[in-house]
């Protein structure tokens, strides 16, 4: 469990509104079922926006008592009753639209082409007593991998993360944070060993990465990467 931030507050709300990628939502998914706090945020904004999931707001009586007093008096040049009853309809439209939108907001698209997003690769990354906990996610289409540690501590040494594909060969993508999301774009050079059925793994190294490309420290977590 993690305490949370502005950021953990922006992610609950963005995933509520169905903002994310794929990549990122599945991490944020993954994170809801070991996080109570984080999955009380979310749920907490679920909540603040299921009004917008109404189909039709009526806005109160006091309000329109409230429009007619304010009015200027009529002259000549005003349609009185008519006039007011166009405000009205204009109101009531710009109300509904706000609530069409915010259901738009909140619906995942009903069907989409199975061609046009690449199925995500996902991997659990964990230690063998259990100290350390990471769940990582691969967008192929952008590149783009999102890193969440659930329990990672290094001490003075920092978590770099490895691809092990199937010839063996560990190949370092960077240094990641203990305890915040790691986002990370996959140089194309390296996107070709991001496949299901390699490895993943986290070794603690000193500031800067290992030194030439090469581990120094034991493996603390890893775990397989798969299809989701």
């Amino acid at each position: 469990m993690t305490q949370i931030n502005e950021d953990d507050i922006a992610l609950a709300a963005e995933y509520v509104l169905g903002l994310l990628d794929v990549a990122t939502e599945v991490t944020v998914e993954a994170r809801i079922t070991v996080d109570a706090v984080f999955a009380k945020e979310v749920e907490a904004w679920r909540t603040r926006l299921q009004p917008l999931l109404v189909s039709d707001v009526e806005p109160s009586p006091h309000l329109w008592a409230a429009i007619e007093t304010s009015l200027p008096p009529t002259s000549s040049q005003d349609l009185g009753s008519e006039k007011l009853t166009f405000w009205r309809t204009l109101t009531g439209i710009s109300v509904s639209a706000a609530a069409i939108l915010g259901i738009l907001l909140l619906q995942k698209p009903v069907t989409e082409p199975e061609v046009s997003k690449p199925t995500p690769l996902i991997a659990a990354l964990s230690s063998d007593n259990g100290a350390a906990s990471l769940t990582a996610s691969y967008d192929s289409s952008t590149g783009r991998m999102v890193i969440l540690p659930v329990s990672l501590d290094t001490g003075k040494l920092y978590p770099e993360l490895w691809i092990i594909p199937a010839d063996g060969q560990a190949r370092s993508l960077g240094i990641v944070a203990q305890a915040t999301p790691t986002t990370v774009i996959i140089p194309s050079d390296m996107r070709q060993y991001l496949a299901s059925g390699g490895t993943l793994a986290i070794t603690p190294e000193p500031e800067g990465g290992a030194p030439e490309g090469k581990a120094t420290g034991p493996v603390i977590a890893s775990g397989k990467i798969a299809k989701l």
